[in-house]
């Protein structure tokens, strides 16, 4: 039945071909690598954008924690202003009331600011400066991005 010089394959362990390797890559991972890491890099850049842009935001809420007189108040809220409106809509505001009417403040704090503003006295007291602390507070968060 079996010729001379002829052997039974080894059946319990067959031969296997070599394992694939991983590198290199074929061309579609490099393709979905290169899209993948550009689409992260614009992601970056408008993360980057939008964190350069409000940068007049932190800085007004890092300066809310400073004590101010009723004409620094003013001063910062039109600075605020400017950065959501046309410089002429602002720079026409001449009495504090216009100027206050577009911030979100109680009327007792807004008739107090503008009692004061260029006086000699302009001084707020503690409770109305934290108030006036907290009010500004949520109103810069509330305004849209820029």
């Amino acid at each position: 039945m079996l010729e001379k010089g002829y052997s039974v394959p080894e059946l319990l362990q067959p031969a296997l071909p070599q394992s694939i390797s991983w590198f290199p890559l074929p061309p579609g991972w490099l393709v979905l690598g290169l899209v993948l890491f550009i689409a992260l890099l614009i992601f970056l850049l408008f993360r980057l954008g939008r964190w350069r842009r409000n940068l007049w935001r932190r800085q007004a809420l890092a300066s809310l924690q400073q004590p101010h007189s009723a004409d620094s108040w003013l001063a910062l809220i039109k600075r605020i202003l400017l950065m959501h409106q046309p410089r002429a809509a602002v720079s026409h505001a001449l009495k504090p009331e216009e100027l206050l009417s577009q911030v979100e403040i109680d009327s007792e704090l807004r008739r107090a600011l503008s009692e004061k503003y260029c006086r000699a006295d302009n001084e707020l007291d503690a409770s109305q400066n934290a108030r006036l602390q907290t009010q500004l507070k949520t109103w810069l968060e509330k305004l849209p991005y820029v």
